[in-house]
């Protein structure tokens, strides 16, 4: 039973590896652009960039973004070829549908969109162009869930890597060389998207065919009107810390406060490449009779993971800010540990409300949601006004906190997933001790980074000795350092000879 319960772990790490590797690449072009964005925008500029994503990100929720999610549930489901080719079909339709309508419709209402967003008109043109990305965003959406559940992960990490290449390219042509700020980054978001939601949609049509149900589309749109809702809070606490920001503080405290949410949100794709593998193997390891021990097993894989990357994230990130950026966004880097725990309560609410889905009880979704949208809503009024980035993290934090207390006990009153907590709260223990010491210390001296490493050092020697791991586990985690060594090696040896 051990054995299978390691089989598993080995083939979702695997897996997770490899979307992990696509999720990087598409998601990178932020990261490796970082040093040009914070010279050629000012923290205003950058704001004004993540006002419009909010904004995009708002309207997708309302024209069926969540439906891919749901294609891949049924997908999954789906017992033949034909029917699993009607169902990507029907989605891959019907997004495109409504997403142009999406589209249509804050393009015609880019007026008051932009004196809401920014108190003024003066940035019309670029919600105007930034509006046609929402149906251009839901098409790719949906061919990468295909992928995905046709699990091909090679075709996943290409079209992530020449994704990654041309938007880079895009933004060097037009942010760089022609200079056009947040136009020019506008225009490469713009003409990336085209590319690449036209690519996939021809592969999608291509592999499934010009088909159509209503039945199945009325299936899909039933089992998303409660995520829908869900959908609308979540946006609320991720994105409505940005706008209380820029009444309070103005549009360069949103560009601040934007760029430590992307270093922080590096975390996040732990997760989302653990999910495109899991999302899948969660309904296998749910059928077999040692199922509690191996979502047991997973989550406290999960947390070390989780906990290891985020300590790194909240150790380090001073020193990345002053190497990658320019000094107006070095206070950036404050946020960023308080962030990273918001990121991990997150991960672990959407991993442990696996009872709620498997139950399709998707309304305890939503009501989570809800109470966190309270609890932020209380934090952004009476916390940024008075610590600014920083408070907005807290409010995060404290809204996260809040959902995934409400999620475990809903999900674990349907499904319990036999999880157990204190292995996970003495890694929980050790990351905030280190992060806190490591927090203590001065910034932009080499002694304290070198300090800095040693600490972190520390925190894996005691992640490995502490928790409760069985013997299979510490084997899998030798073998993965040892394979994670060996690509790093490589590397280096070429260069030495």
């Amino acid at each position: 039973m051990a054995n299978q319960q390691t089989s598993q772990l080995k083939k979702t790490a695997k897996h997770s590896a490899v979307y992990g590797i696509g999720t990087a690449l598409r998601q990178l072009t932020g990261l490796v652009m970082l040093p040009i964005y914070t010279r050629y925008l000012s923290p205003a500029d950058y704001g004004v960039v993540e006002l419009l994503t909010m904004t995009v990100t708002f309207v997708s929720i309302f024209i069926g973004l969540r439906i891919s999610q749901a294609m891949f549930r049924y997908f999954v489901l789906a017992e033949t070829p034909d029917e699993k080719n009607l169902i990507v079909s029907t989605v891959m339709h019907t997004i495109i549908a409504t997403s142009s309508i999406g589209s249509l419709a804050l393009y015609f209402a880019a007026e008051p969109a932009a004196r809401i967003l920014f108190g003024n008109s003066d940035y019309l043109y670029e919600v105007q162009l930034f509006s046609i990305t929402i149906m251009l965003g839901a098409v790719a959406d949906v061919g990468m869930s295909y992928i995905r559940a046709r699990q091909l992960p090679v075709l996943f990490v290409v079209v992530g890597a020449v994704t990654l290449i041309l938007q880079v390219t895009l933004n060097v042509i037009f942010v760089v060389i022609l200079d056009m700020h947040v136009r020019g980054v506008v225009y490469s978001v713009l003409i990336s998207g085209v590319v690449v939601a036209s690519v996939l949609a021809l592969y999608v049509f291509g592999q499934t065919g010009l088909r159509y149900s209503i039945t199945i589309a009325g299936t899909l749109v039933r089992f998303i009107i409660p995520l829908i809702f869900a959908s609308v809070a979540a946006f609320y606490v991720n994105f409505g810390d940005r706008y209380f920001l820029r009444i309070f503080g103005g549009l360069a405290e949103v560009g601040i406060y934007a760029l430590a949410w992307r270093i922080s949100s590096v975390l996040s794709t732990v997760f989302e490449a653990f999910n495109m593998s899991w999302s899948a193997d969660q309904f296998e390891v749910v059928k077999k009779r040692n199922a509690q021990e191996t979502f047991n097993q997973i989550f406290r894989v999960l947390a070390a993971a989780l906990f290891l990357s985020g300590t790194g994230i909240a150790l380090f990130a001073s020193d990345f800010f002053r190497i990658m950026t320019a000094p107006e966004f070095y206070a950036a880097s404050d946020a960023v540990p308080i962030m990273v725990f918001a990121i991990i309560f997150q991960v672990m609410t959407n991993f442990c409300q696996f009872g709620i889905v498997y139950k399709e009880r998707t309304r305890h979704i939503a009501e989570a949601n809800w109470i966190k949208a309270l609890v932020a809503t209380a934090g952004f009024l009476l916390i940024i006004p008075y610590l600014g980035s920083v408070g907005a993290a807290m409010a995060v934090l404290l809204a996260q906190i809040s959902a995934f207390g409400w999620s475990y006990l809903k999900s674990k009153s349907l499904y319990d997933m036999g999880l157990t907590w204190s292995p996970v709260n003495v890694m929980g223990v050790i990351a905030i001790s280190c992060i806190v010491i490591g927090y203590l210390l001065p910034e932009g001296e080499i002694i304290y980074f070198i300090a800095r490493i040693l600490i972190y050092a520390m925190l894996i020697v005691l992640f490995y000795k502490v928790p409760n791991w069985s013997e299979s586990e510490k084997q899998f985690m030798r073998q993965s350092i040892l394979r994670l060594a060996a690509i790093v090696k490589k590397p280096l040896l070429r260069s030495h000879s």
